[in-house]
């Protein structure tokens, strides 16, 4: 698999995006190896960074000025609602969301997958999305953001993620209870380099390797 950004998506400031895969010979999913409320709040909130512009600045482009970003939005729902463990690997990726300020994917890997290009572009406007919870089809309004993998003609007719107005995975990419294989997907945002979509990974990893060790992240290049 190889990690295309679009033109488009370069113009947005998206130079960083960095993609790993998930494997392990166990579930991905389990519901005894999550994080505290305690062991949460002490994995974002010591020494957190201040969150970046780039991501209000990214929606701001996109048409969406003032729109609250998925890492803000995390932070006001734990700090106002507190703390819910859904497993380490989602705790993981959660933990890293609320330290760093961005959103996200974590998506399905399927065998069928491989040998295909995971591209990051925006919409041409004729892409639907079925979001995650939900089974009615969405259309993808024309320059909103997306990734999927891509199809013969190198477009993405099936994304994986959807970001405008609000952000959307999916349904179809959710983690099944038997899966043991994912995509763990970085944008970054304008104005940041390299390192801080690596530091989104690495407190990923830091956490896996502590509560899930049969979790090996590998990167797509």
């Amino acid at each position: 698999m190889r990690l295309i950004t679009s033109p488009s998506a370069l113009l947005l400031g998206l130079h960083h995006v960095r993609v790993w895969r998930l494997t392990s010979d166990q579930p991905l999913l389990r519901a005894d190896d999550g994080l505290s409320a305690e062991a949460a709040a002490g994995a974002w909130e010591q020494d957190a960074p201040e969150l970046p512009a780039g991501y209000r600045k990214l929606l701001a482009d996109l048409g969406y000025e003032g729109t609250t970003p998925a890492g803000e939005r995390l932070r006001e729902g734990v700090r106002s609602r507190g703390w819910r463990s859904h497993g380490a690997v989602v705790d993981a990726v959660s933990v890293a969301t609320l330290r760093h300020g961005a959103g996200i994917g974590l998506h399905s890997l399927f065998k069928e997958d491989e040998g295909s290009d995971l591209v990051v572009t925006r919409a041409a406007g004729t892409e639907r999305i079925v979001p995650a919870f939900s089974t009615k089809s969405r259309p993808v309004p024309a320059g909103d953001l997306l990734y999927g993998l891509a199809d013969p003609d190198g477009a993405v007719e099936e994304p994986f993620a959807w970001l405008g107005r609000r952000d959307c995975d999916a349904a179809s990419r959710q983690l099944a209870p038997d899966s043991g294989e994912a995509l763990l997907v970085v944008l970054g945002c304008p104005g940041e380099d390299a390192a801080h979509s690596e530091a989104i990974g690495a407190t990923v990893a830091s956490l896996l390797a502590e509560l899930r060790p049969d979790v090996t992240l590998t990167p797509v290049a």
